[in-house]
């Protein structure tokens, strides 16, 4: 199954290949749709950047301040 055809539905359990992943929206979806990481089964390693999101800009100045 595709990550576009996933959106909206709910799995138990998903393999999924991150690493082949483009964007910073198709790793969100795909972990999304599974109702647990008991249910996660990751094919290979990825980048972990894959799944990380920037900070908002309030908190880069709250950061900034202390």
């Amino acid at each position: 199954i595709t990550t576009h055809k996933s959106q909206g539905q709910t799995m138990q359990s998903a393999v999924m290949d991150l690493q082949g992943c483009i964007g910073a929206q198709a790793p969100y979806v795909m972990l999304s749709r599974v109702t647990s990481l008991d249910g996660v089964l990751i094919m290979r390693p990825f980048d972990d950047k894959k799944i990380m999101s920037r900070q908002s800009e309030e908190k880069r100045m709250d950061d900034a301040r202390l």
